[in-house]
This record gives structure tokens, sequence and C-alpha cells, in this order.
């Protein structure tokens, strides 16, 4: 019995199957196949019933399962507490939204690379909702991601907010006064998915101010929202701090209007059973970074 069996053992138990389980610990499923056998012959027991599709313990695989949860989570806590901050190693999968995307995101993989260079990321950039499924599945060891996680088996740290605000082309004809709700109802809205937090956001202020849709557009991007509001095709709820360029160049407006929209947070997340040790140091980093970007100020866009 070793480590490595123990470890791919937890990972079958936790993602369901061994293919799963392949993926995670960056092996072949035959390989992880052997290290089953060879754990099952060392400890004279059968952990699996091969009988069914997905991997099912048998009752010696639930007795022992709690057994090698504590061992990963103590192998882990010595790696955190014990190995030098500077000689940690391994690979992360890391999942994060546009907004951070296109802020503060390469001044924290500079500072990661510089701090742990032997620490390598592995990035996917996606919407919130499909970040968090992959999270779940153990597709990704991290995220970060706009709204709290969605249970307890999560822990999540705030990395800061970031301020939207209704943003339109100028092509649009919009007047450049501050406008009520209802002044923006005979204008396309371009969102997000209806699955996204931001379509969410949107619906929930059109309701709270009695506004109704004339015609949505929905894209599953925040730069394909960006290209369809320059092109003069609608408004949309967008963060200035990710477009100071397009809007000194002209190519954006800011649509001021009376009441004003609440921050949007952006939270870390990771499995509280995660086995990865890297994620808290992630985590901790990130909320470095991000307190410093929000300390330099906003754009000037108005």
């Amino acid at each position: 019995m070793n480590m490595k069996q123990l470890e791919t053992f937890y990972w079958i138990e936790r993602l369901g199957s061994f293919s799963a389980a392949a993926e995670r610990v960056f092996a072949t499923q035959s390989t992880v196949s052997t290290r089953m056998q060879e754990l099952e012959e060392s400890l004279g027991v059968k952990l699996f019933d091969r009988s069914h599709r997905n991997a099912r313990l048998t009752a010696k695989g639930k007795e022992l399962a709690p057994y090698v949860r504590q061992i990963i989570e103590l192998s882990t806590e010595i790696q955190q507490r014990i190995t030098p901050r500077e000689a940690l190693s391994g690979v992360v999968r890391l999942g994060v939204v546009e907004i951070v995307a296109f802020t503060w995101l390469p001044a924290f993989i500079r500072a990661l690379h510089e701090r742990h260079p032997a620490v390598t990321l592995e990035l996917e950039i996606a919407l919130s909702y499909d970040l968090e499924a992959k999270l779940n599945d153990g597709a990704l060891d991290i995220v970060f991601a706009v709204g709290r996680a969605p249970g307890p088996q999560y822990v999540t740290e705030s990395l800061g907010t970031s301020q939207f605000e209704w943003m339109a082309s100028p092509r649009l004809g919009i007047p450049t006064r501050r406008l009520t709700p209802g002044d923006l109802q005979p204008f396309p809205f371009i969102t997000l998915n209806r699955q996204s937090y931001h379509h969410a956001t949107v619906d929930a202020w059109m309701k709270a101010n009695q506004v109704r849709w004339r015609r949505v557009i929905e894209c599953n991007s925040l730069t394909m929202a960006a290209s369809l509001v320059m092109a003069g095709l609608g408004v949309s709820l967008m963060p200035p701090a990710c477009y100071r360029r397009e809007i000194e160049a002209g190519a954006l407006q800011v649509v001021e209007t009376t009441g004003s929209m609440a921050p949007v947070e952006v939270f870390s997340m990771y499995a509280v059973d995660e086995s990865q040790p890297l994620s808290p140091l992630v985590t901790h980093l990130a909320a470095e970074i991000s307190r410093a970007f929000q300390a330099a100020g906003p754009p000037n866009t108005k």
C-alpha cells in the first residue's frame, strides 16, 4: 500500500469513476485500475463492485474511505506546514471569470511565478455556472467566480468587488444626461446566458424598476457582449474597469442612471476536502493581488 494508491482511491471515491480519477491524478485508466488491484491485493479485500458501470464501493471499500480521507488530509497539512513555500510544486487547474481575466489575472500569474516558480497553472476562462459545474465534477481545483459557492462543501474567500455600469455605443444615440431606468426601456438589452449571474442581475434590476424587455440578445461571453454593444446593437451591464481603452477612445460610453448598481463580488472557491495543498496558497495570493488592484482605484470613465 502506498500514497499513489490511496490518492487514486480517494479520487475514485470522490468523483465516482475510474476515468474521472485518471484525469485528476494525471494517469491512464489502466494505471488507475492497476493501482486499485494492487491496493486490493495488499489489503486482501475487494474495494469495488465491478459489476456496475460506475465505481461502487463494497462494504470494505466504504469502511476504508474515511481512513483514506484522513491520510490525504494529513498529507496535505504536512505539505502546507513543513515544505518551504518557495519549494512547493504541482499543477493547479484554475478557472476564472472574464472580469478577473481582464483585470488583475496577469498580475496574479506574474506574482505566482515569482514566488512559486515550480507551480504550474492550467487556466480556463468561462462563465461562473460552467466553472462551478467543473469544480463540482473535480475537473477544476479552484475557481474565481461571481457569487457565493453553491454549498457548504466549498471553502470561499472574497476576492473583492467590481462595479458594473450600463454601457452603450455612442452611435446608439442614448442621451448623455442621467437617465431613469425607464429611459433605457426602448433599447435592446444584451446579456449573458440565462443561467449566468449577469442575466439574473439584469433581470432583477429590470423587475425592481418595472422595466420590460423590448428585445434581448444573449451570448456566452463578456467579450462578445462588449463587441455587440460597440456595434450599436444594444445596452449591457459591463465593468468599466475592463474597458477603459474603449471608453477613452469613444467606442463605449457609460450610461449614467438614477440609482446605483450594487458592486459584483468575486469569490475564490475550492472543495473543503480538497487534497490539493496549493488551493489555500493560490486563494490567499489572489486576494492580495486583487486588493492591490482595487487600491489603485477605478479608471476615470465619466
